[in-house]
């Protein structure tokens, strides 16, 4: 009876460490007396009109351009649409196991443009266009997380993340699609809404650093097809102390 238990034991061994716990680094637990981040991000000056991306292939479906997406403001309140916000080193906290990241392929483009999840949870992957498109993610330009073909309309692929990190998702088959994948190791991030507002909530009090990151809208060169390059992200911190149970608004400016 022991040889059997210790012959299970051992080859159940390999399994805990080829399937490490989703959340990694950090553990799930309750926050009781959690607080309230609050905020936005707007446009200071004259909103830049971006050019246009050129459509190389499957133009009859598609059209011949799409919009850029890399500056999305209000001309209301100015707010900007899908700058990523996110604090650093976060050990610990709220659950967020029940969270589904989804990228979607519509109209030959991503679907959300930009996309934050947790490192070790799955990415349902969908193709709403009669259209192949094949999903490329790299990591630091150079790393390759994962290569997907979706040839079938309404087809969803799940795909597991483990690289943290801001990824860089493209389609091989349509060059002009792109969206950027935060991976952090815990759940407290946010994309801005269309008014440029972020919140995050259930936040355990403490020191932090807040990060904002925006892909840049400022045009670097252009590529093969007369398409627009951006230059680097744009990225600002602020240190930050939210006390037991408190709420903090912090507002942030690109220009």
């Amino acid at each position: 009876m022991k040889r059997s238990f210790l012959r299970s034991a051992v080859a159940l061994l390999p399994l805990a460490i080829l399937w490490p716990s989703p959340a990694g680094s950090y553990d799930v637990v309750e926050v009781a007396d959690g607080g309230r981040l609050t905020g936005q991000v707007t446009f200071s000056g004259d909103i830049p009109k971006l050019e246009p991306l050129a459509v190389p292939k499957d133009a009859d479906f598609c059209g011949p351009t799409v919009p850029s997406e890399a500056l999305v403001v209000s001309p209301k309140t100015k707010g900007v649409k899908g700058t990523v916000v996110y604090l650093e080193g976060v050990a610990k906290g709220k659950d967020f196991r029940s969270v589904q990241p989804a990228l979607d392929n519509a109209k030959c483009l991503m679907a959300p443009h930009v996309l934050g999840m947790v490192k070790g949870t799955d990415l349902a992957i969908k193709n709403s266009d009669p259209l192949l498109h094949n999903m490329h993610a790299v990591a630091d330009g150079k790393t390759a997380v994962f290569n997907l073909a979706l040839p079938i309309q309404g087809q969803t692929i799940k795909r597991r993340v483990r690289k943290t990190g801001m990824l860089t998702v493209t389609c091989d088959s349509h060059p002009h699609m792109r969206s950027h994948l935060l991976v952090l190791d815990h759940p407290y991030f946010a994309i801005t809404d269309e008014n440029g507002a972020f919140s995050l909530t259930d936040v355990p009090s403490g020191k932090y650093k807040l990060v904002v990151w925006h892909e840049s809208w400022k045009v670097a060169g252009y590529d093969k097809d007369k398409r627009p390059l951006y230059g680097e992200p744009i990225v600002q911190t602020r240190e930050i102390e939210l006390p037991v149970k408190g709420t903090v608004r912090i507002n942030f400016e690109l220009k």
